[in-house]
């Protein structure tokens, strides 16, 4: 695994010019981010913004006598205790178990900003993927309407034909909001 990943540190970037384009476009081309957010340094929130605005994947650090920023407590965290070689030992030991995870096969990503724009943010790939799965749950909810008409033969119709009812109509609303997310995605 150490010769997949090269290590950068933002700060330490080689190359004169624009401090802010280096780092951003290395923000978007590294296959993983790592972010130490110990020591409260606000260009690493900053930069993990970017990097999550790109729905890319990152790993958070933190050392354990600090706060994790309100804004990435929902965010996986490996906490360490920097005094204790113990606990560095077990946050590499958790950082080669997360990047196993990252690498492993149908692995999939989503920043806490992918997170809330949701398909809007989405590759035609993803949308079509998302629409996909839409159908099929569709599908699956038709079959399962189809297999309860047939078992409610004894339980009086009219209660059956309101719940019917109802259903047909939250089916419609769903195909709806799906052919919404189509037309948008065009």
């Amino acid at each position: 695994m150490a010769g997949k990943y090269k290590v950068l540190r933002a700060d330490e970037l080689p190359n004169p010019g624009s401090i802010s384009h280096q780092i951003i476009k290395w923000l978007y081309d590294a296959d993983l981010v790592v972010a130490d957010l110990t020591g409260a340094n606000p260009n690493v929130v900053y930069e993990l913004a970017i990097r999550h605005s790109f729905n890319k994947t990152s790993i958070h650090l933190i050392n354990q006598a600090e706060t994790i920023p309100f804004d990435l407590k929902d965010e996986r965290t490996i906490i360490f205790n920097i005094e204790d070689l113990d606990s560095i030992d077990g946050c590499k030991k958790e950082l080669i178990k997360n990047i196993r995870e990252i690498n492993r096969k149908g692995f999939k990503y989503s920043s806490p900003v992918f997170r809330v724009l949701g398909v809007e943010a989405a590759t035609a790939q993803e949308r079509e993927e998302f629409l996909e799965t839409m159908v099929d749950k569709l599908e699956s909810i038709a079959s399962d309407v189809s297999s309860i008409e047939t078992d409610v033969s004894m339980i009086d119709l009219s209660d059956v034909e309101k719940g019917m009812s109802q259903l047909s109509k939250e089916l419609y609303d769903i195909k709806l909001d799906v052919q919404k997310l189509v037309d948008r995605a065009k």
